[in-house]
């Protein structure tokens, strides 16, 4: 099996290393947008683009997924803010030359992403509705 090895995305100027913290204050993940609570593990980066300093938190489940994209695809492009579509378009692009189950396992992690993100939100806006009663 053989990959196109050509990202169409710009490369940061300079680009502060993939670093996971504990948050100290509530965040939103800038992928799948659920909100990173208090204590809970997150990736941090920062870079500069297009002359733009940017920031991103992201949760562990994107970072999972981003992950699992990188090893299964040896050439896997990605940009901040366009993971789950960047992924999607890979698995489609990759789908008939890879083992069976591969589509699943996409399926799997894109549900959990999407149900604890849901899930999450649910919970800050009823926490939200309690401070405000």
């Amino acid at each position: 099996m053989s990959y196109d090895c050509f990202c169409d995305y710009d490369s940061p100027e300079w680009h502060d290393s993939h670093t996971v913290k504990a948050a100290r204050k509530p965040h939103k993940c800038y992928e799948c947008g659920a909100p990173i609570f208090v204590g809970e593990s997150y990736e941090y980066t920062a870079g500069k683009w297009d002359g733009c300093v940017s920031f991103f938190h992201i949760c562990t489940r994107c970072v999972e997924l981003r992950q699992w994209a990188t090893i299964s695809v040896p050439c896997f492009c990605w940009a901040y803010g366009n993971l789950h579509d960047d992924v999607h378009e890979m698995v489609r692009a990759v789908i008939r030359d890879t083992p069976p189950g591969f589509f699943m396992e996409y399926g799997r992690r894109i549900v959990t992403i999407r149900k604890e993100a849901g899930r999450r939100r649910a919970s800050l806006s009823s926490t939200s509705q309690q401070d405000a009663s």
